[in-house]
């Protein structure tokens, strides 16, 4: 009798789970949309939206390789956050922004204004503050298009994995949004974004052209103004005073302007401290740069010294040339202004002129430049004698 009512228990106990719905708002991974990449632009006093989806599925048939897909919306209205909206209403499913890997915002719209962008940025709770974030002069649209290798998706590009290249040829620096935002908004700081750009040329696919991202320069902001955009040929200089820098190769020319030998750097350490006085203000710079024989012509070997010599008047020139830059077009390339601000706020206040802030030509006058060459090919573990290169 005991055995029966335990039984009889238990389906009271059971009979309530018959009537339990189900969960019926949960989604299917594969169908929902999962947004990779926002892009901005601001046009005939509107601000155009862009989307980037991308699909996790590129298996063909039998099992094959199939080719990336790629997705891209555009949409406009007379605010950022309007434009992005609009794309709601073509979505198909849910838009989920939580996977958003890079912010790719066009020079007009860091004209109007980033604060604008970073406003919207910030108030949907979906959205990091550590995604990547670049600046473009491109076709928004066709850089999102853009894919990677052996049909890989366009996450195996620059644009949302920028630290590879950067190690092997580091100029223009990787930045994320916060730490972007953080320097925007930092009393006396020129910040930079880098700069992404269809490369049509370099790549061919089956003897057909198959366009690659690549970093092609940077644009320059201080605080809430617009500074310019530049290549990245015009700033070659500001490798060696970017701490975290890891890895530029340099090709010193002869006399005549053919190649004599190339170096790479892998090690870098910078310095650089005002100097207060009865002159006027300037600054002390100290590099050190460590760094092996990539190649050098047989036929015009230099011994070590003339080889560091001519380094260091090469790495001086594109130091040099890069500030006189600076200087033509009011752009503050090494930040100057904000180690003055940081490590002599008096001496930062009293240079504050009617127009703020201004570099002068005689400003960066002492650099010293500490650079040596430690291998060179099958000899990268032991370092050169001077008597090895005669």
């Amino acid at each position: 009798m005991r055995a029966d009512l335990q039984m009889l228990l238990k389906g009271f106990l059971v009979l309530p789970l018959l009537f339990l719905t189900s969960c019926s708002d949960i989604k299917e991974v594969q169908n929902l949309n999962y947004v990779t990449a926002i892009g901005v632009e601001f046009k005939d006093n509107e601000y155009i939206g862009y989307i980037q989806l991308i699909s996790f599925n590129s298996q063909g048939a039998n099992g094959s390789s199939g080719e990336p897909s790629v997705w891209v919306s555009e949409t406009k209205g007379k605010t950022f956050d309007e434009a992005l909206s609009r794309a709601y209403n073509t979505s198909q499913e849910r838009l989920l922004w939580a996977h958003v890997n890079t912010i790719l915002v066009s020079e007009t719209a860091l004209e109007e204004g980033f604060h604008h962008i970073f406003d919207v940025l910030t108030r949907y709770y979906e959205l990091r503050l550590v995604t990547w974030i670049f600046g473009t002069n491109a076709p928004i649209k066709d850089v999102f298009s853009t894919t990677s290798f052996f049909n890989q998706s366009a996450l195996a590009t620059v644009l949302h994995r920028p630290l590879g290249t950067y190690e092997q040829n580091s100029t223009i620096r990787p930045i994320k949004l916060q730490q972007f935002v953080r320097e925007l908004y930092e009393p006396a700081l020129t910040t930079y974004l880098p700069s992404i750009r269809i490369n049509e040329s370099h790549w061919v696919h089956n003897m057909e052209p198959d366009p690659k991202l690549e970093i092609d320069g940077a644009f320059f902001l201080k605080n809430k103004e617009f500074k310019g955009f530049y290549t990245l040929e015009v700033l070659k200089g500001l490798r060696w005073l970017t701490k975290e820098t890891e890895r530029a190769g340099i090709q010193v020319m002869d006399d005549e302007g053919e190649p004599d030998f190339n170096i790479v750097f892998e090690k870098n350490e910078v310095d650089i401290k005002p100097v207060e006085g009865k002159g006027p203000l300037s600054f002390d710079v100290k590099v050190s740069l460590e760094g092996v024989i990539a190649n050098r012509d047989a036929n015009k070997i230099l011994n070590l010294k003339e080889m560091e010599a001519n380094l260091r008047e090469e790495i001086h020139k594109e130091i040099k040339d890069l500030y006189k830059l600076g200087v033509q077009n009011d752009t503050d390339f090494f930040r100057l202004e904000h180690i003055l601000y940081r490590k002599k706020n008096k001496s930062w206040k009293s240079s504050l002129g009617d127009g703020g802030f201004k570099l002068s030509e005689n400003m960066l006058e002492d650099i010293d430049l500490n650079v040596k060459v430690i291998h060179s090919g099958a000899l990268k573990n032991r370092t050169i004698n001077m008597e090895e290169i005669d």
